[in-house]
């Protein structure tokens, strides 16, 4: 029975990541990354294989979420801008509900004004529909805003508190140098124990966050993880995991300095990391007695490249960039079960707010994820969008959509050319106009200046 009918409303622990490619998650079976916690969590409940971000950049991608909106009508173009607080979110929702609704960790809700303040609340977050909040500015984003000597967010005053922050800086800057120096992308590890790295921090903010939750009123906390976002610094303990571990190589890479093997190490230890904290998370849950009233949610806010066509980073329709994990469990879910249906991450929003037994906003392009947790459906929509700048793409799983400005349209078959080598839209011009539908939704083109995040 989905959550929403069960006699009272589940909390909600919904763990996001950034910049996490789909396919570097133990479970998937493609890469070497070791990810226990996640692997229960699907076994638990039901694993997503076909889920794509509303728009493959942090800023947007959260706005889209919050709001249960497409890319177009979202009002966050691209890394530059803030969350509208006019538009109606999910939080608010669940608030009014009676939630308690808490969140740690890099929200990019205000990726413009960076209104973190020294302890991580702002009113800008109260608007947005948050009662508890310990928000930083994330792995880059922290140097930027921050600076050397008077910090104005958590973790580089945290960095400050234990005399890091000089260094870690340093740290951040050198491997800027390295890479635009030509010398590739560095993947060294960090300059400092893994207590101090930034995952850490969030883990135990969210632990802290737990404790702060009362007794008897449902609450909903998100975790927003800063990893496995570049900079490749995994921290010796975690590295040392892998050492000697061979990874596939990126997929059409050219020549390049690059040690894509450092690199995917690296970009592994991170993972496992959060994995641990995802863990001991859900340890502190079980210690609270909610572990069986309470729904658990994992995905990311879009993928990474890593190295496949030359390319890093994310901003491409690529599946790379815009495919995503995703996986629930707990009350109303069935268990051990797999679903290769086309859905979104902004389906989230819709799902929380079902489960909760919450009014949803009005208007939104969200679609409740329950038909599928339950069982009672394979499909809640027909296909998956996601857009960035001048281009926008639409997947019914199988087939592939990519539409630009300006260009004429590319199709691809994922299924036997999953790495998207050849455009086949000259030879399936039905499939392409099914998969246009006419005009695509999600509000008016935005203008290709967004490409510049």
């Amino acid at each position: 029975m989905p959550a929403a009918l069960s006699p009272a409303p589940p909390n909600i622990l919904f763990v996001f990541t950034d910049q996490h490619r789909w396919d570097w998650v133990g479970y998937e079976g493609r890469v070497p990354v070791r990810t226990p916690n996640l692997d229960r969590l699907a076994a638990r409940g039901v694993a997503f294989s076909g889920c794509r971000v509303a728009s493959p950049m942090c800023a947007p991608s959260r706005a889209c979420l919050a709001a249960g909106v497409r890319y177009g009508r979202c009002g966050v173009p691209d890394n530059r801008a803030d969350a509208d607080p006019a538009l109606p979110t999910f939080m608010q929702s669940l608030r009014a509900a009676g939630y308690r609704v808490a969140m740690c960790g890099k929200s990019d809700l205000h990726k413009r004004s960076h209104l973190h303040g020294r302890y991580g609340w702002s009113s800008f977050l109260g608007r947005m529909g948050f009662t508890d909040t310990l928000d930083h500015a994330g792995h880059r984003d922290s140097a930027a805003v921050a600076g050397r000597t008077e910090p104005i967010e958590p973790y580089l005053a945290f960095l400050h508190e234990h005399g890091l922050a000089a260094t870690v800086l340093e740290d951040w800057e050198r491997r800027h140098r390295h890479d635009e120096d030509g010398k590739g992308i560095a993947a060294w590890p960090c300059p400092h124990g893994r207590f101090f790295q930034i995952d850490d921090f969030t883990g135990r903010a969210a632990l802290g966050l737990l404790d702060r939750l009362p007794a008897g009123q449902p609450w909903f906390l998100q975790v927003n993880f800063s990893g496995p976002h570049p900079y490749f610094d995994a921290c010796r303990e975690l590295l040392d995991r892998y050492e000697g571990v061979a990874f596939p190589e990126p997929a059409e890479a050219p020549p390049s300095p690059h040690d894509h093997q450092a690199i995917r190490r690296s970009y592994a230890a991170k993972i496992e990391g959060i994995d641990d904290w995802i863990g001991w998370i859900r340890d502190a849950v079980e210690r609270r007695g909610e572990a069986d009233s309470t729904l658990f949610a994992f995905s990311a806010d879009h993928g990474e490249m890593l190295g496949e066509r030359g390319l890093w980073d994310k901003g491409q329709p690529h599946e790379g960039s815009v495919r995503v994990p995703l996986a629930l469990s707990g009350p109303g879910v069935d268990a051990g079960r797999w679903s290769d249906a086309p859905v979104e991450t902004i389906d989230l929003a819709a799902t929380f707010v079902e489960a909760a037994g919450a009014e949803p906003p009005t208007g939104w392009d969200a679609r409740s994820l329950w038909p599928l947790l339950s069982g009672s459906a394979r499909r809640t929509r027909p296909v998956a969008e996601s857009a960035f700048g001048d281009w926008r793409l639409r997947t019914d799983g199988r087939w592939k959509l990519v539409e630009r400005r300006a260009a004429t349209a590319e199709l691809y078959d994922l299924w036997n050319d999953p790495a998207e080598r050849h455009d086949v839209a000259d030879r399936h011009p039905r499939i392409v106009d099914r998969l246009r539908g006419g005009a695509l939704t999600g509000g008016p083109w935005p203008g290709a200046d967004a490409c510049r995040a």
